[in-house]
């Protein structure tokens, strides 16, 4: 989908974004991973070989080159001709160079890295897409929140948040509770369409995920899916996805471009009735006080 990607590059190459959107349904799994880093990619393509492609996506070199050979290059050489020739005089987004000299080594390749993450969070935020995916959100009856393994604790962080901004959100665990937070009445009251389920997740992806995606798609629930830049499987369940980089060279993949989409999210929610929300704010301080939390 156009808006959940096109924010990412720093310089647009049309004809092969196309090439890649038209052949990703006829890809294999491991070459639709190849193709979506390069969607998110496409600045850097400039400067990878084959090797250095397959390390970064954590596949084999055959596997890029197939993927190049099915899009009618010879190699990664000809992927780059064919990028120089789209060029056509754009400038790439300029660097902040103050930003660079402020990070200390070794950690201003990461603070870069963390940096185009946050960029890409932000620009998808100016979409139809967000629009979209924020409008669903705010208009389900009740909302539902997922998350699996690492990201675990940032699905359940997102759910009080949430909470915050609207009434009815809850976090939802499918294998503790075994969605009985989904059980119907015998008379039919509740109406599943009306629910909206939040997924996170990240590589190595959880076995669940796509289970309980299509168990969405079974019962009408609405889905959002807020994962990384490999996710090549969310597009198969939903059009309402946003994809933050998670790779910046740290010991385990980064969670500041998913934790900044969340944010914005539940900022975005809040502020859709603003006067609402103040009065929700209000009700839970004095609730607070009462409690003496604070």
């Amino acid at each position: 989908m156009r808006e959940s990607f096109s924010s990412y590059p720093q310089t647009h190459y049309p004809r092969f974004e196309g090439q890649l959107r038209q052949a990703m349904t006829e890809l294999t799994n491991l070459e639709a991973q190849v193709a979506q880093y390069m969607m998110l990619n496409l600045g850097d393509l400039s400067f990878e070989t084959g090797a250095s492609l397959a390390n970064k996506v954590g596949v084999s070199e055959v596997t890029v080159s197939r993927l190049l050979r099915r899009l009618g290059y010879e190699g990664m050489r000809g992927l780059k001709r064919e990028l120089q020739s789209e060029l056509s005089g754009q400038e790439p987004v300029d660097e902040s160079s103050a930003l660079k000299e402020t990070a200390a080594q070794p950690f201003a390749d990461v603070m870069e890295l963390e940096y185009k993450a946050l960029r890409g969070v932000f620009q998808q935020c100016a979409t139809p897409s967000w629009d979209r995916l924020i409008a669903t959100i705010a208009t389900a009856e009740r909302v539902y929140v997922t998350g699996f393994q690492t990201v675990r604790g940032i699905a359940e962080d997102c759910a009080r948040r949430l909470a915050l901004a609207r009434s009815d959100v809850r976090f939802v665990s499918a294998h503790d509770g075994m969605l009985a937070e989904w059980l119907e009445t015998s008379d039919g009251e509740k109406d599943s369409a009306s629910d909206c389920l939040i997924m996170i997740d990240v590589v190595p992806y959880a076995r669940e995920a796509p289970i309980l995606a299509d168990f969405c798609n079974q019962t009408g629930r609405r889905l959002v899916i807020i994962s990384d830049e490999l996710c090549y499987w969310a597009k198969d369940y939903t059009d309402l996805i946003v994809h933050a980089r998670s790779r910046s060279g740290l010991f385990l993949e980064s969670t500041v471009g998913i934790t900044a989409a969340l944010n914005i999210m539940v900022h975005s929610v809040a502020e859709l009735d603003a006067k609402k929300t103040e009065a929700r704010l209000d009700h839970w301080k004095a609730m607070a006080r009462n409690l003496n939390v604070f």
